[in-house]
């Protein structure tokens, strides 16, 4: 989203758990684990959580430009708003343990992360984002596609991967184009 999309006024970041391993979709599967973080959750500040009438653990939907995903809200004060010229700036976060498959199940982070990559190592970008926040569950089948276009216009819709015309200054050679992959050869 552009900066300043009133659409989108919190920083969401991720992060890892203590009981779960990369995307989880080792430790997702062990039961041991699953009991210990059992379903995917926000945190928020308490802050944030009065101006929005969220009590802890109640169900909140976070929307993206990308898609929405549901979680129940952990009021924290670990995370905190930040003031950026004046201006209260609140961050939330979300660990990227959670995915559809397994016996533990939750919405996955990357349904609101852009479809990026480094461009040395492709390594997705997940880190920081802007979101909303909106107390309530998300609706289910064709119901959820009319609150996503309410929601969030344009999220959900296929990104354009292979436009017609590279933007400027992209490599246009073949799959591997410039130096990638020849640091430090001769």
């Amino acid at each position: 989203a552009p900066p300043g999309d009133p659409r989108f006024p919190y920083v969401l970041t991720t992060y890892r758990l203590t009981e779960h391993h990369t995307g989880g979709g080792m430790s997702r599967f062990l039961s041991h684990l699953s009991e210990l973080q059992p379903e995917m959750f926000v945190e928020i500040s308490p802050e944030l959580a009065a101006k929005l009438k969220i009590d802890n653990s109640d169900y909140v939907c976070i929307v993206s430009l990308r898609g929405a995903i549901e979680a129940r809200a952990l009021v924290s004060r670990r995370i905190q708003p930040v003031n950026l010229n004046g201006k209260t700036v609140h961050q939330v976060a979300i660990p990227f343990h959670f995915g559809a498959a397994g016996p533990l199940r939750g919405n996955a982070a990357n349904n609101l992360v852009a479809i990026s990559g480094e461009p040395n190592v492709t390594i997705m970008e997940s880190k920081a984002l802007v979101c909303n926040i909106i107390p309530g569950r998300l609706p289910r089948g064709p119901a959820f596609l009319d609150w996503l276009e309410r929601n969030a216009p344009q999220a959900g819709q296929p990104p354009n991967l292979h436009p017609e015309q590279p933007p400027p200054g992209a490599p246009t050679g073949g799959r591997f184009s410039r130096s990638h992959g020849r640091e430090g050869k001769t």
